[in-house]
């Protein structure tokens, strides 16, 4: 069997068939692979399988037996193509002699950089001659190793260079001794001892003038003036009348002068010297004209008054007339009038004024003051009265001025059906009633009461409210409806009449009340009540 021909060899190797086997054996130098199909060794086309190590801007070119990678871009500034590699390799432009005298050239990838050379300790270079020049430093400082004055350590020098006792404190370019044995503020050491320092004599103290410097032990202090007093570093005035408040006498105050002080009387009071007291002024005696009206004297001072119904004007002196009119609401019951220091309250025609201020209607009809006709009915009203006929209607007979009551004698002239009686089938009465009333008056009020009291248990009362009329004497127009009214029942007898809305003023109206008496569920009786309602044209009540 030939073994050879399912290629069992590498592809670098040949494979020879042997009796009953095969072998391996070198068969292609390196770059070329054995072809068993052609039965010899062929070039390895590297670049087309990708087996090479060209780098990015290197093209790929097969050769027999290998490849070899040829530049295509340009490397750059600061770099060149290594002929043998095919490469970028960087230029050592240091080696080209290209550095500047007193700096260093050192390449780096691409290019260089030019360093300044490195200088001893107590040198710094200079960049504009190229060169290290020598730091002159002051005296207390030394050179570093970069160039820069630094301060000396006097105080860590040996042997210190402070003496024996001394404590070496390190100063900015210096140094100080200082004592470790030290005396107290205003002392001094001689001969080690502490002696007083008479600051005043040497003129070492802090007193201003026109104070004088007192030495004490160890300090000083300020002393000023009879009249002031040491603060702040400076002489102020001693304030007496801060001190006390009876240095002066009474009714007077303290004023305060430099160095000294001086009592005056307040206002309203003058010095008495002799006894070093002060007096009141009486300033209503002095000038009489001081006040317009009335003048007070009172300790010290005075005060104006005025007379009733007047008021004191700003200037406390003069006095103005007081409008009680306009200061005070509801001042009289209609119209108030202002008069000087005082006012009068006046009423409307047809009403009296009662107490000063409120305003009494005058019922012409009591005095019989009224021109009403005998058969009418006198109606007194706020502010006047009316006159009223009561005409009955045909069947009915007039009782007095405001009822008509049906007769008995036309029911049976005129009533056959006796079946019926005639007073169920007309109103047993009419009855008028009249009531006046104000302008602008709070709602709801109850103005009318019907009450049945002689009605039995086995009685009740059903009542109906009726607008008849509604109109102004004067413009004959009226926006009062039946919504104004409520007739509100108390069953099984009573009912009350109440005004639910306001009613506009100076009107008269007539209401329709009818009302049906009921006995054992059957109706009994029918009444009609007319309520004439007169509304004033003033909104007040007497």
């Amino acid at each position: 069997i030939n073994e050879c021909l399912s290629s069992p060899c590498p592809d670098t190797m040949k494979c020879e068939n042997t009796p009953g086997s095969y072998q391996c054996i070198e068969g292609c130098e390196s770059g070329y692979l054995w072809s068993l199909k052609q039965g010899d060794c062929r070039d390895i086309d590297e670049c087309a399988l990708n087996k090479h190590n060209c780098t990015h801007g290197q093209r790929c070119e097969n050769m027999p037996g290998s490849y070899r990678c040829i530049r295509e871009r340009n490397c750059g500034t600061g770099y060149q193509v290594d002929p043998n590699t095919q490469t970028c390799m960087d230029i050592d432009e240091c080696d080209q002699g290209i550095d500047e005298p007193g700096y260093i050239c050192k390449n780096v990838p691409g290019t260089y950089r030019c360093l300044p050379q490195n200088c001893t300790t107590g040198e710094k270079f200079n960049a504009f001659f190229g060169r290290c020049e020598r730091v002159q430093c002051q005296p207390g400082f030394n050179s570093s190793s970069f160039g820069k004055c630094i301060d000396i350590n006097e105080c860590a020098q040996k042997p210190s260079p402070c003496k024996p006792g001394e404590r070496c404190d390190n100063t900015l370019g210096s140094y100080k001794c200082v004592q470790t044995f030290s005396c107290a503020s205003g002392l001094e050491m001689k001969d080690l001892k502490c002696l007083d320092i008479d600051e005043c004599s040497i003129g070492n103290h802090t007193c201003p003038s026109p104070a004088t410097c007192k030495n004490t032990y160890g300090s000083f202090y300020c002393e000023c003036p009879v009249g002031f007093v040491f603060k702040y570093g400076v002489c102020v005035d001693d304030d007496e009348c801060s001190r006390s408040n009876t240095i002066c006498p009474t009714n007077s105050f303290c004023r305060n002068t430099p160095g000294s002080y001086a009592c005056e009387c307040t206002a309203g009071y003058k010095m008495i010297a002799e006894r070093a007291f002060c007096e009141d002024i009486d300033e209503c005696q002095i000038s009489p004209d001081t006040c317009e009206q009335k003048c007070v004297n009172v300790q010290g001072s005075y005060y104006c008054l005025c007379k009733d119904g007047y008021r004191l004007n700003n200037d406390k002196r003069t006095c103005r007339d007081l409008d009680e009119c306009s200061m005070i609401k509801h001042l009289c019951q209609y119209h108030c009038v202002n008069t000087q220091g005082s006012y009068k309250c006046i009423c409307p025609t047809g009403f009296l004024l009662e107490r000063g201020r409120q305003c009494q209607d005058i019922d012409e009809c009591t005095l019989g003051t009224h021109n009403c006709r005998s058969q009418d009915a006198c109606i007194n009203i706020l502010g006047g009265y009316r006159c009223y006929h009561v005409k009955c209607p045909e069947g009915y007979e007039k009782v007095g001025n405001t009822r008509c009551q049906l007769s008995t004698r036309w029911c049976q002239e005129h009533i056959n059906d006796k079946d019926l009686r005639c007073t169920i089938r007309k109103p047993v009465k009419h009855v008028y009633s009249f009531i006046s009333l104000p302008a602008k008056m709070r709602t709801p009020i109850e103005i009318f009461r019907i009450r049945n009291s002689q009605l039995q248990s086995n009685q009740y009362a059903e009542f109906d409210l009726r607008l008849i009329t509604a109109v102004d004497p004067y413009t004959k127009l009226s926006e009062t409806s039946l919504e104004n009214f409520q007739l509100k029942a108390y069953p099984p007898h009573n009912s009350h009449l109440l005004v639910v809305k306001e009613l506009s003023a100076f009107q008269e109206i007539e209401l329709q009340i009818e009302m049906k008496i009921y006995t054992n569920n059957a109706l009994n009786s029918v009444s009609i009540m007319k309520v004439l309602i007169y509304v004033s044209q003033y909104d007040f009540h007497p």
